[in-house]
């Protein structure tokens, strides 16, 4: 288990995909708690084939944050995770993380690696790069 501090500033994505790299996990599950100045959070347009992003640019607590990781075929570290943040009243909002998260008081990150390097390949379908997993019985 890796555990990591997201300090006031950073972007999540990429101090994550930072942490990723220097310990060079293959796979693995992470999770985020903590609290965010500034959320942009994505919704994949299947139509459009592409993400429209919802800025939030206020104090937001992380409710939840959890993703895997895993690598494109030429190495490159792809962070997948999904967050819901609330504000002062209890009003939640969630999407997919994009890059604009940033972090305001603190970032608590835990990442188990996975036993399994874990690979995305395109999908012709969506344009999306997907686990590639065999589907097999």
């Amino acid at each position: 288990m890796i555990v990591a501090r997201l300090h006031a500033g950073e972007d999540i994505l990429t101090t994550v995909q930072q942490v990723v790299r220097q310990y060079d996990v293959r796979s693995g599950v992470v999770s985020i708690i903590g609290a965010v100045s500034r959320a942009t959070l994505g919704f994949f347009d299947r139509e459009k084939r592409e993400y429209r992003s919802n800025t939030f640019a206020r104090d937001l607590e992380i409710v939840s944050c959890t993703g895997n990781i895993a690598r494109l075929d030429d190495g490159t570290v792809v962070v997948h995770a999904h967050m819901v943040v609330a504000d002062d009243e209890g009003h939640c909002y969630g999407g997919h993380v994009m890059n604009g998260c940033e972090v305001s008081a603190t970032g608590e990150v835990t990442i188990i690696e996975g036993s399994v390097e874990l690979h995305r390949a395109p999908d012709p379908t969506t344009g999306l790069a997907l686990l590639a997993l065999d589907d097999g019985p």
